[in-house]
């Protein structure tokens, strides 16, 4: 399904609006979308992780993702347990993230996989085992705004920056960015080094990026 993502008024973040340098802009997008990203609701925001969710497990079908990496919510974060408990519930095997330094493992979630918090704060699985990007058929990632053009703006850790690194224009895995609608920006200031998005899933929808 592809549907419009974000409004088309002015009050879109606007990295040009911002400091001048990737660095600069990145920081203010960010502080400004938390911010509106945490006033939402309650309610809206278990509507908006089912819509999405929906949404993503369609679209993970059609592609036909059976090995997804799934990043595990944290804070205001779109919540991904509607969209991990439809997976599993299909048969797909479903991996989450590790930290390990500075790196970043995928490790398969299974029934018996025992969680901890880590350094962040961020449930994360004990297990060791892990797949690399390319062994993926599709990564759901987190992020903090996105634009048009299907670049990313991510946390600011930089682990699935060092975890994509190499694959240049692979079309696997599928990188499919999972947020709500109000963190479309209008631009997102671009290093050399970001990867950008295959597409990005919304509670509007899924909208692709078939320049990538």
């Amino acid at each position: 399904m592809t549907a419009p993502v974000g409004d088309t008024t002015s009050s879109r973040p606007s990295a040009q609006a911002l400091m001048a340098t990737p660095a600069d802009g990145k920081s203010q997008l960010r502080r400004m979308l938390r911010q509106q990203r945490a006033a939402l609701p309650s309610r809206l925001r278990k509507e908006h992780s089912l819509r999405c969710a929906r949404h993503a497990l369609r679209a993970l079908a059609a592609a036909g993702a059976r090995r997804v990496a799934v990043y595990i919510a944290y804070r205001s974060e779109l919540s991904t347990q509607p969209l991990i408990e439809g997976l599993l519930h299909r048969g797909v095997r479903v991996f989450v993230p590790r930290l390990v330094g500075q790196a970043m493992r995928m490790i398969e979630l299974r029934s018996d996989t025992r969680l901890r918090r880590n350094r962040h704060g961020i449930a994360e699985p004990c297990a060791r085992d892990h797949r690399r990007p390319r062994q993926l058929d599709a990564i759901v990632l987190p992020l903090t705004g996105f634009d048009a053009q299907g670049h990313r703006l991510g946390t600011g850790g930089g682990y699935y920056d060092r975890y994509l690194a190499g694959l240049g224009g692979r079309l696997r895995p599928w990188l499919l960015g999972y947020a709500y609608a109000l963190q479309e920006c209008e631009a997102v200031p671009a290093d050399p080094w970001d990867v950008k998005l295959h597409a990005v899933c919304t509670e509007r929808g899924v909208r692709r990026f078939p320049h990538r």
